[in-house]
């Protein structure tokens, strides 16, 4: 188990924001309790790391999705499910051939349970 908190600060994009905004509301119905950016990220981090994942979907959701904006989010990773998202995150670097930002990880994550509602 991974020790300590990671606080993570990203300026992101309002098609980005959108996309974990629907996702949040997604989850939210689903469980019928409101979900949070942090427990949301958390559910699909732990739904993506038995996912296979291609480079094409990494490459097609970047060419769909700006990234970089002016929205600011902020989204604590804690101890419990921190090394769940760092090895997502490592797969998408392997997968993408360079390091990842977070404000790519964290939509692309979400983005890819989305579809076939795992989230």
């Amino acid at each position: 188990m991974a020790s300590g908190t990671r606080n993570i600060r990203m300026l992101i994009s309002q098609n980005c924001f959108a996309l974990l905004a629907d996702a949040m509301c997604d989850f939210s119905k689903k469980t019928a309790k409101f979900q949070s950016l942090r427990a949301t990220v958390q559910h699909a981090c732990s739904r993506a790391s038995s996912m296979e994942i291609a480079r094409e979907d990494l490459d097609g959701f970047l060419a769909q999705h700006p990234i970089d904006g002016q929205i600011k989010v902020w989204l604590e990773v804690g101890p419990e499910w921190l090394d769940d998202y760092n090895a997502v995150r490592r797969r998408i670097a392997q997968i993408s051939g360079k390091p990842v930002k977070d404000k790519a990880v964290i939509p692309f994550i979400v983005h890819l349970t989305k579809p076939g509602h795992l989230i």
